[in-house]
């Protein structure tokens, strides 16, 4: 008994010797920002949809095809050192977005990540991130019992074409490790990541339902003075989980598809832009192929979609504290099928324009 004692003080006493806790008792950052711009296609209709919605008002649900929008975010970033000479951070944001023409388009996303540092440009990371419900769009619920009428076929016609359509929604679950290290430039690095993400809808629209793995490689070079030049590369493989799981919707379409990524960024700061900080652009092209072989599935069977996106962005130190960013992005997504109606049906454009502001500081309750 005496010498667990003596163990066990030694323990604490090492476990929380003043070194230890110097290096726990650090200054807590946080940043608050705040958004406003304007969205040209929130429920990214195509143009055929954009079309229909003038004379088939229910395809909108409550909302408009464009849309103001305001966003508001903060987070907050402890960086001890629990591994002598390592920093260890552990970073929590909640972020807000409120489309203003929509009455459905509102919602709140959560993240926490934990880093480990191993050595020069060396990271070890986890994270989680959950979107518990974004509003997608009106959909056909194809299993309501309305869609297939028990009696005859001329009950189905007792009901107006709206009421076939219903909101869908889903929530974004996203679970990554990464890694990254040094490459022979200086203070350049790589990383390689593997996330897994589930996105899972409403129970009317649970055909939808998707287990997504996602392989990642990154490059960020910074051996150019002023110059900042980043890439990845990503392959991403969704199973349809609810595929043939007994409902009507499920027995005919598989939704499942794999997708490339590639994506590339190029900013400068104040020696190139003299009225900027910084001054970027970034771009990505994506290619997805659904995985459907069903001659019952027109509408997934051959398709293939290539988006393609393209942001600009400048931003101004106001202060030590705050700070200013213009940001704005074109995309757009062009859809193949073996069927016509598919690529008018699946393919659309938008752009967006934001300015955001960005207040930095901390505080510390040590001292």
């Amino acid at each position: 008994m005496i010498r667990f004692f003596l163990l066990s003080t030694v323990f604490v006493q090492l476990v929380f010797s003043i070194p230890l806790l110097n290096r726990l008792m650090v200054p807590v950052y946080y940043s608050t920002s705040i958004t406003y711009g304007y969205d040209s296609n929130i429920l990214k209709f195509s143009d055929e949809e954009k079309s229909d919605s003038d004379t088939e008002p229910w395809l909108l649900g409550d909302n408009e095809l464009s849309s103001s929008v305001i966003k508001g975010g903060t987070s907050l970033i402890y960086l001890p050192y629990v591994f002598k000479n390592h920093e260890t951070q552990v970073n929590m944001k909640l972020n807000f977005s409120n489309f203003v023409d929509s009455n459905d388009k509102k919602y709140y996303s959560y993240s926490i990540k934990l880093a480990q540092h191993l050595g020069p440009f060396s990271w070890l990371k986890f994270s989680y991130s959950l979107l518990p419900e974004l509003y997608l769009r009106e959909y056909i619920d194809r299993d309501n019992p309305i869609y297939y009428p028990s009696e005859s076929s001329s009950d189905f016609y007792n009901f107006s074409e709206s009421e076939l359509y219903t909101s869908s929604f889903f929530s974004n679950e996203v679970m990554r490790i990464q890694y990254s290290n040094a490459i022979p430039l200086n203070k350049s690095y790589y990383s390689i990541s593997y996330s897994k993400q589930k996105q899972y809808y409403n129970g009317e629209f649970t055909e939808f339902d998707l287990d997504i793995n996602d392989f990642k490689g990154s490059i960020y070079l910074r051996h150019i003075p002023h110059i900042k030049i980043s890439g990845n590369i990503s392959k991403s493989v969704a199973d349809n989980i609810t595929f043939q799981d007994g409902h009507i919707s499920t027995q005919t379409k598989d939704r499942g598809f794999e997708q490339s990524r590639f994506w590339v960024s190029l900013s400068v700061d104040e020696k190139y832009s003299p009225f900027f900080d910084e001054v970027g652009i970034s771009t990505s092209m994506e290619s997805r192929l659904f995985s459907s072989s069903l001659i019952t599935d027109p509408l997934h069977m051959g398709r293939t979609h290539s988006d393609k996106k393209i942001s600009l962005w400048i931003k101004k130190q106001i202060s030590n504290k705050l700070n200013a960013k213009l940001s704005g992005s074109y995309r757009s997504r062009s859809t193949t099928s073996t069927e016509e109606f598919v690529e008018g049906l699946k393919s659309f454009s938008k752009y967006d324009l934001f300015m955001t502001f960005t207040y930095n500081s901390n505080f510390n309750i040590y001292y």
